[in-house]
């Protein structure tokens, strides 16, 4: 669920960095985090993080580095998966609003012609995987959650069985899906490390 090997947080560092002009890096949100290895990384080369993280031995540590930084880290009790709950009433942690997020990010609504306000990066659990690509594309269409302030840039680790379902070419008719259709009209899908 986390990163864990130095050398590989590099290579995702270089990843995300990857088009970025001259000037200060783009604001990101990692989503688990874990002990922090990606973002410490990331702090180091001049990104402004915002960590979500749901586990409670991990967040403490993450806390202790936000106190240690001058506003580059923000860190934030939640779930990515569980983001904007459709349940009415308040949200039980680690479910968190995308509004709170975005506030505490200081990310401000912008038109879908814009620049991207934030580059999210996160490895998406296998358990469960295809419903919640679902689900983020879901909230595309209906420019809801993460989307509601404009075009977002998503960096997610996902398993090659699902990258091949997405990626599918007309006529493979055991993975061309619903969801690859949905999914090459919503994204741009480039594969950016395996």
């Amino acid at each position: 669920r986390f990163i864990a090997c130095p050398q590989l947080a590099r290579t995702v560092r270089r990843c995300l960095q990857r088009g970025a002009g001259p000037g200060p890096q783009p604001l990101l949100l990692e989503f688990a985090p874990g002990p922090g290895i990606l973002t410490r990384s990331l702090l180091d080369a001049g990104f402004r993080v915002v960590a979500l993280e749901s586990n409670s031995d991990f967040f403490a540590d993450l806390q202790s580095l936000e106190s240690s930084l001058d506003g580059q880290l923000k860190v934030i009790y939640g779930d990515f998966f569980r983001l904007d709950p459709l349940t009415k009433g308040a949200l039980k942690p680690p479910a968190v609003s995308s509004d709170k997020i975005f506030e505490a990010m200081g990310v401000a609504a912008v038109p879908w012609r814009a620049d991207v306000p934030v580059k999210i990066f996160g490895i998406v659990p296998q358990q469960l995987e295809r419903n919640r690509l679902w689900r983020l594309l879901f909230a595309l269409y209906e420019c809801s959650s993460i989307y509601r302030y404009g075009r977002v840039e998503l960096n997610l680790f996902i398993s090659e069985k699902e990258y091949t379902v997405l990626t599918a070419k007309p006529g493979k008719s055991k993975i061309y899906q619903a969801l690859t259709v949905l999914a090459q009209l919503g994204y741009e899908i480039e594969l950016l490390h395996k």
